[in-house]
């Protein structure tokens, strides 16, 4: 994730964060952005943590070139080793940051920022600097979240309390938990042309996936951000454990299910 000092990756870089990043894929998880790519373009993948559609993309550029930007030089290893493993050489990772790219005006043919933005305080910024480096002519692709269109089940009252504390300290550390659905109006203020947006979503629906799910959030999430909750005086101690609770029971349960919706966007320079 590419983020200023003042701003928190608020998932934090658990590996059970860093799995999920690595399970990622241009085909699936960048499926409105794929179609327009040609095989030689120049393209840059924004927020690319461990690369998973950092390489994939470079497999559908074969004439081409793929460099991914993080600002944490772990998950940035993580991408080389995985090039380097599926045999992709057109493919390079670099520390780099959304505001202030490393690059010339008009490198790239085409940029991605997958689930980056609505992290970002300054989302208008860091769209700035990705038209700048785009050529003319190039396209751009976002794809971000919008709490709004999550869904759940079994419902759970400690769990509504959960979420609606998970926006909060996503507020709080810089980000937009209603990003997505401005994404339309973003790149048009940005001067993009020729706007299509659309949405699809994350969704976890088997055992493995839920606990896994459950056991983040009421594990890692709330015990990362404790001491901010308490703080702000968000939440009790007993509420915590509470919603843990919750969450873990949630995340067994052999009903369960959640999606997370993720808007996206294209436009044209």
């Amino acid at each position: 994730m590419s983020l200023e000092k003042h701003e928190v990756y608020s998932a934090g870089y658990d590996p059970l964060v860093l799995q999920g990043l690595a399970r990622r894929e241009a085909t699936r998880d960048a499926a409105f952005f794929v179609p327009h790519l040609t095989p030689a373009m120049h393209v840059l993948d924004c927020g690319c943590g461990p690369g998973g559609i950092t390489v994939t993309l470079a497999a559908l550029v074969p004439q081409g070139r793929v460099v991914g930007i993080d600002i944490e030089d772990r998950q940035l290893d993580m991408g080389r080793r995985e090039a380097q493993q599926r045999g992709i050489g057109n493919v390079e990772f670099h520390h780099a940051s959304l505001y202030a790219l490393p690059f010339e005006d008009g490198t790239f043919d085409a940029v991605l920022a997958h689930a980056v933005l609505y992290h970002l305080a300054e989302p208008m910024k860091a769209v700035q600097e990705l038209w700048r480096v785009l050529k003319p002519g190039g396209v751009i692709g976002l794809r971000d979240a919008d709490f709004d269109g999550d869904v759940y089940f079994p419902p759970h009252e400690d769990v509504d309390r959960f979420w609606k504390l998970m926006e909060r300290v996503i507020e709080h550390s810089g980000g937009d938990t209603r990003f997505g659905r401005k994404q339309r109006r973003l790149l048009r203020e940005a001067g993009f042309q020729n706007i299509a947006a659309s949405a699809s979503c994350d969704a976890f629906g088997t055992p493995e996936f839920t606990f896994g799910f459950s056991r983040y959030f009421g594990g890692v999430f709330l015990n990362q951000h404790r001491a901010l909750i308490l703080k702000e005086q968000w939440a009790t101690e007993s509420e915590l454990a509470e919603m843990q609770n919750a969450l873990t029971s949630w995340g067994s349960h052999p009903d369960a299910f959640y999606s997370r919706c993720r808007c996206e966007v294209v436009g044209w320079k």
